[in-house]
């Protein structure tokens, strides 16, 4: 508004200007003619008087700004009403004399010698040969447009003081409708409709803005479904999802990804750089080259004990990228015990092939003497048998993590009866140690397999037994601990050094690979002490002090819950 009223204070002003110019052509035209007039009135007044100078004196105070001249036939000035003629020079060659002369009547515009200012001449010739010249100064356009400016500045004001007013008045009356419409276009009201235009001129108007509420509404209440639908589903996943825009900052980033890549969960890092949620060199290496080169990449992060495999997948069509985390721990755990598995396997079993397939070719070859056959052939019974028990405890171990013989076979088993009977069982082994073994605690019957229950505390006592010292003890001892049965087997032997404890429930770990040779383990026991443990939906502890003993804890469920279904 304050730029249209601008633009028509200008317009008046401008229109002032080329009014003044106008106006001065006019001005300049009716003095020429009023000039032309009076110069040929005073010529044929010149015919009845004898008195010329006199009677141009007069006709000067009676003109005013005019000036007469009398130029006679050869130039010289005969009188001048405003200047003295015997001072001036000879007019026979000025421009408007030379024309008078030529064709009775000559007319010219310059800046006067003698008044030094812009005049306008008209010149007639008489009868005698004279020549009366009658001239009247001209204002400039630059004067004339002075003289006009008061006005001029006056009327522009009086249109300001009026127009500025009314075109607010105008404004509001033609604006009003329109406001209207746009306060109705809120999508939080969307059952309001837009109100009859004031003036049909707006109707199309109207109608394109109803049209536009009507698809902003379809867009959004769509828009809304779809986060909702993505939220609720990013929501649900125990993956980790993050999106990034083409500076690397979140966009929308799940719980799953907060909780795996163990970042602070009560920070929002919507609008932050995603390496704020993780600053290993391998996931910064796989965003940049997502974003900046738009290749997808794949990594693999150690963070807090887990291991996260992370995809992230540039986006189409605009700047970004999409995170995928999962958690592949337990998988890339098992790929490395498989591994392990399968090199201890391969190594446990090529020592006693090799003692068998040495002693058998020492025997067919002949290199034993006859004496040190049998001898050769009891080591070679004697490997068959360490090589017969790992097959056993492997294909055992193996069974186990099958599902063992199945929860259908499972009963009520009294631990403390199977405690007893192992160590009477462990009797003899224990009496050529010089350990003493024993069996206590609480009488308490547990929903189990019976053959696990024997076969764990097996394990675990005959552990106790073999890592033992000469009169050392061994004992089992049952205890309720709420709704769980505890199986603790003490021991006063060797212990276990800190490093290994963590290690001793993987398959073929042995601490002293020499004593375990001497004692026939074959680095299973506890890694199905474990597994049994596990299938019974219970868990496995280790206290062990270096030259003191061992203690491991073993707590079961008392009740198993649907015990015939799992």
């Amino acid at each position: 508004m304050k730029c249209l009223v601008l633009l028509s204070c200008l317009a008046v002003l401008l229109t002032a200007v080329l009014s003044a110019a106008g106006f001065y052509g006019v001005y300049e035209r009716q003095v020429q003619h009023q000039l032309q007039t009076q110069a040929e009135v005073v010529r044929n007044s010149l015919d009845f008087t004898d008195d010329t100078p006199g009677y141009l004196a007069a006709m000067k105070k009676a003109a005013g700004d005019t000036r007469f001249t009398l130029i006679a036939a050869d130039g010289a000035v005969l009188f001048d009403s405003d200047a003295d003629h015997s001072s001036m020079e000879n007019h026979d060659f000025r421009q408007e004399v030379e024309q008078a002369r030529r064709s009775g009547f000559g007319e010219a515009t310059r800046k006067s010698e003698t008044m030094g200012r812009k005049t306008y001449y008209a010149a007639y010739l008489c009868d005698d040969g004279t020549v009366i010249r009658a001239a009247i100064p001209l204002q400039s356009i630059s004067s004339v447009f002075i003289n006009n400016l008061p006005t001029t500045l006056g009327i522009v004001l009086l249109m300001i003081l009026i127009a500025v007013p009314l075109s607010r008045l105008m404004t509001r009356r033609l604006l009003a409708p329109v406001l209207s419409a746009a306060q109705n276009l809120s999508l939080e009201d969307e059952d309001t409709a837009l109100p009859d235009p004031a003036y049909e001129e707006l109707e199309p108007f109207y109608n394109k803005i109803r049209a536009q509420k009507a698809q902003i509404a379809a867009d959004f209440h769509r828009i809304e479904q779809e986060r909702n639908t993505v939220a609720m589903i990013t929501t649900g996943i125990r993956e980790g999802l993050i999106l990034i825009d083409g500076d690397k900052n979140v966009l929308s980033c799940n719980d799953g990804a907060i909780t795996l890549l163990q970042a602070h969960a009560a920070t929002n890092y919507v609008g932050h750089s995603v390496l704020a949620l993780c600053r290993e060199p391998e996931f910064a290496g796989a965003v940049n080259q997502a974003v900046h080169e738009k290749k997808p990449s794949e990594t693999v992060l150690a963070v807090g004990g887990l291991f996260l495999r992370v995809y992230v997948s540039p986006a189409e069509g605009v700047p970004g990228a999409m995170i995928l985390i999962v958690d592949s721990s337990a998988q890339i755990r098992a790929e490395q015990q498989r591994r392990d598995f399968s090199a201890n396997v391969s190594h446990e079993l090529k020592t006693p092939l090799t003692s068998i397939s040495g002693f058998a070719e020492m025997i067919e070859s002949g290199m034993a003497q006859p004496k040190d056959v049998k001898g050769f052939a009891g080591r070679i019974r004697l490997e068959a048998g360490r090589l017969q028990f790992l097959i056993d405890d492997i294909m055992r171990l193996s069974e186990i993590e099958d599902g063992g013989e199945g929860h259908a076979e499972w009963e009520p088993v009294p631990l403390l009866e199977v405690a007893r009977e192992t160590v009477e069982t462990l009797s003899i082994e224990a009496q050529e140690k010089q350990v003493a073994v024993s069996a206590g605690g609480e009488d308490l019957v547990i929903d189990a397999s019976r053959r696990m229950m024997e076969e764990l505390m097996t394990n675990l006592l005959s552990n106790a037994v073999k890592y033992n010292r000469e009169g050392g003890d061994a004992r089992i001892i049952i205890e309720r601990h709420g709704s769980n049965a505890v199986v603790m087997v003490h021991d006063t032997g060797i212990g276990i050094p800190p490093e290994h404890q963590q290690r001793v429930f993987e398959r073929f770990y042995r601490v002293d690979k020499s004593r375990s040779k001497q004692t026939g383990g074959t680095g299973l026991g506890l890694s199905i002490v474990r597994h049994i443990a596990q299938v019974h939906s219970g868990s496995v502890s280790l206290k062990s002090q270096e030259g003191v003993g061992t203690e491991i804890t073993v707590t079961l469920p008392i009740h198993q819950e649907n015990t015939a279904n799992k």
